[in-house]
């Protein structure tokens, strides 16, 4: 009597599920020290002056770097794409005049806020076109830009700071209490902009695109298209930061964005982007510009000269960008071993 045993075999044990992938624990290898930063910064400010952490003076830091992180929003999809515009700041001394221009002549509020934009896209639309079908480098085609803006700014200006006493009082005020409307409208871009790039296909076509162009091209992502969307959302960002430092400062000046171009792309930079492209993110750029508002704020509080303020810039730019390239050297290494 033939007898069978029948064998059943054990599924095969299910990997349990790491609370902490290698994506997130690079993320944190940039957000801790930023977090750790800020911390240091505000305590050896508070211990010199016990004014720095008060309610009024955190206010005035996030409304001081409103314009900053409205442009950082902008231009942290850029460098993820691989791309770039060191025309920014001009840009935004065009829109301050324009502005300035649009109150005087007692333009309805709606036009005050739409054109700036407009202008903005428009620019923002010109590059991209150039960048995508032409094939124009975008550092060399911006930094163009920049001198050409400014000279715009300051014909139309003649080279003086418009004053607009009235018709930009909401910028100045609170919408919320503790929330003045330029940190409202920073925060409205901030939450627009990452959910737009970390929870959207365009997001993932844009990281696809800084990472490998050609093979995300391959890939069936439309490279053209998408370079010229994120360098318009870039001009009509700058367009809408050109009304914010209007409303900020009650005037429009046509070298109110002189140096932004720079502090911008060391926020994001010092938040963990790459210039290479492919790397970077809302979060990451958010804590840059944070850092940096607490730095111009604890600058002044210490009473270190005004001189020392781009010498302080151009340090931390030089740390990030090294940074950068080193935890880029690392992942190319570990790529190689690993093959």
């Amino acid at each position: 009597m033939d007898t069978t045993t029948t064998t059943t075999r054990r599924p095969a044990p299910v990997p349990a599920r790491r609370l902490v992938t290698p994506a997130v624990r690079e993320h944190l290898y940039v957000y801790i020290p930023l977090i750790a930063i800020l911390v240091v910064l505000c305590a050896l400010a508070s211990a010199n002056n016990d004014a720095f952490l008060s309610p009024a003076n955190i206010e005035r830091m996030l409304v001081a770097s409103a314009v900053l992180g409205i442009l950082a929003v902008g231009q942290t999809f850029l460098l993820v794409g691989g791309q770039l515009d060191l025309s920014v700041g001009s840009l935004v001394s065009v829109g301050s005049v324009i502005t300035a221009k649009l109150v005087l002549g007692n333009v309805p509020g709606a036009l005050v806020l739409l054109v700036p934009v407009l202008v903005g896209a428009a620019a923002g639309l010109a590059w991209g076109l150039l960048v995508s079908l032409l094939g124009v480098p975008p550092f060399i085609l911006t930094l163009g830009g920049l001198a050409v803006f400014a000279s715009i700014a300051l014909t139309m200006a003649d080279s003086t700071p418009i004053s607009v006493p009235d018709g930009l009082d909401w910028l100045q005020g609170h919408v919320l209490p503790g929330l003045r409307a330029p940190v409202l409208i920073w925060l409205v871009c901030l939450v627009a902009g990452g959910v737009l790039l970390h929870f959207t296909r365009f997001g993932r076509n844009v990281y696809a695109l800084g990472a490998n162009e050609e093979a995300a091209f391959l890939s069936g992502v439309a490279t053209t298209r998408t370079k010229i969307i994120i360098f318009l959302m870039n001009g009509a960002l700058c367009g809408l930061a050109s009304v914010v430092i209007t409303g900020r400062v009650s005037a429009g000046d046509p070298r109110a964005g002189v140096g932004l171009e720079l502090m911008v792309i060391a926020a994001i930079v010092l938040g963990g982007a790459s210039l290479a492209g492919g790397r970077g993110s809302m979060l990451g750029s958010l804590l840059g510009v944070l850092v940096l508002g607490v730095i111009t704020s604890a600058l002044t509080f210490l009473n270190v000269p005004d001189s020392y303020d781009q010498f302080v810039l151009g340090a931390i730019l030089i740390a990030a960008v090294s940074v950068t390239a080193v935890a880029e050297f690392r992942r190319r290494r570990r790529v190689r071993l690993r093959a």
